[in-house]
């Protein structure tokens, strides 16, 4: 595995969106086990969304590419003193074989440098029990805080028994 890193810029946009789509919602993604496929049915993401956020100066979305092909991203924003990691996506034909890894820790040496970042936090949704796991292993931690799932901004739920937990890592 030879990844290269780099920031998105507004022409990365359309293929951005196309891999986390993949990595979220649908038959592929359910065959990874990052998704959330049995929790939501419609696009992760809405029109406009990935370009809006790619021109705020305030948010990096960070890519991992193979031979020039987009593999996974993640969105880092400035959050206060600390980032926030989120939209994180691997192919789902490349998940569990390190590409993950070595994205969250790309993610984590960028949050310090571009926001001069004290922590990453993210929010994940409290049943994904071997998600958080996965986080917890490399250093993140819950805080204990909670918060709804914005079911108003992210439409396609299957059910509506779950929430968000934060977790947290001092960088």
């Amino acid at each position: 595995m030879s990844l290269t890193f780099r920031y998105a810029t507004p022409e990365d946009a359309a293929c951005l969106r196309a891999l986390i789509e993949r990595a979220y919602r649908g038959e592929e993604a359910a065959r990874g086990w990052t998704h959330e496929a049995n929790l939501l049915e419609l696009p992760r993401t809405r029109d406009g969304e990935i370009e809006e956020l790619i021109a705020d100066p305030d948010n990096a979305f960070v890519l991992a590419e193979e031979a020039g092909e987009l593999i996974a991203c993640a969105l880092l924003s400035r959050e206060g003193d600390d980032a926030y990691f989120g939209m994180f996506s691997v192919r789902p034909d490349r998940q569990a074989g390190g590409v993950g890894r070595a994205m969250l820790a790309e993610c984590e040496r960028r949050a310090r440098e571009r926001f001069s970042a004290r922590a990453m936090v993210m929010t994940v949704i409290h049943l994904r029990d071997e998600l958080i796991a996965y986080y917890e292993r490399r250093g993140y931690a819950r805080t204990g805080d909670t918060k709804p799932f914005p079911f108003d901004l992210v439409p396609g739920e299957k059910r509506r028994d779950f929430h968000l937990v934060w977790l947290r890592k001092e960088l």
